[in-house]
């Protein structure tokens, strides 16, 4: 059975209660072997807007149609940009299908990496920190695929091997950004990034960070031979991931304050660093 990655709906629900729910007052005080802290207040406020770019996003998305059998006649090639023309001849379920499941390996590679950590204080900032960046990562990714509305390449390709119900599907509207690619690169840009801060000595550091970007790119491309993606959305896609997977972590790094304007509030913030 294909695994449904690009809307991980589930996933990110499970990342705000991770993060909404398992920080309390007690819990946020910095481990003195530990490079990262939480805060409740920022805690609070990254996943307060990840959750509300991804209702938006959900939202926007319910409203949108599927192509008409009209619309997909009147599809043209020579009507995309000539850099991302090329990707309307692709189609492959192979690399469809690849692109799945490392995308999905890379994702759960942060986890890992977490549940590893010796101390339980830090196991927790990991996973709270992990949950944040692909709450916000997808939130964005959701919202933008539902305004930009933009066609997936495959939908332009008149290979008779491509179903016909495929590309009258609504998510077929669905292209820009690659979400495989944005969660792929968030998931090996956060791993590369805490993996050489919690290990600065080690040197596993420049493999960690070759292999993880190595096989970030490769969902890339499998996306474009898939011809689920047009470059354009693999390249927006990397940096969505790759922004959230460095920002979130350096959010968190201990001597950044966080500093609430509402007592008692948590609905936005001012990060200071000394």
């Amino acid at each position: 059975m294909r695994v449904a990655v690009e809307r991980i709906t589930g996933t990110a629900v499970m990342a705000l209660v991770v993060t909404a729910h398992l920080v309390t007052p007690g819990q946020v005080a910095a481990q003195s072997a530990n490079p990262y802290e939480l805060s409740k207040y920022r805690e609070w406020s990254l996943s307060i807007a990840g959750a509300g770019l991804l209702a938006a996003g959900l939202v926007v998305q319910g409203n949108q149609e599927p192509l008409t059998q009209d619309e997909i006649e009147e599809l043209d090639p020579n009507d995309v940009n000539s850099f991302d023309r090329s990707a309307t001849e692709e189609w492959s379920t192979g690399a469809d299908m690849a692109s799945d499941l490392l995308v999905l390996t890379l994702i759960a590679s942060p986890a890992v990496m977490a549940v590893a950590e010796s101390q339980s204080g830090g196991r927790l900032t990991l996973g709270v920190m992990y949950a944040e960046t692909i709450l916000l990562n997808n939130g964005v990714v959701q919202l933008l695929k539902g305004v930009t509305e933009r066609t997936r390449p495959f939908a332009y390709n008149d290979d008779p091997e491509i179903p016909q119900e495929k590309k009258e599907q609504t998510n077929t509207r669905r292209s820009f950004p690659s979400g495989h690619t944005a969660n792929a690169f968030a998931a090996a840009v956060f791993l590369g990034s805490t993996y050489s801060k919690l290990h600065p000595e080690s040197s596993a550091r420049k493999w960690i960070w070759a292999g993880s970007l190595t096989a970030a790119t490769a969902v890339g491309y499998f996306r474009y031979k898939a011809g689920k993606h047009f470059p354009t959305d693999i390249i927006t896609g990397a940096a969505i991931g790759a922004a959230f997977g460095y920002i979130v972590p350096k959010l968190h790094e201990t001597g950044v304050v966080y500093v609430s304007p509402v007592e008692g509030g948590a609905a936005l913030g001012t990060v200071l660093r000394f």
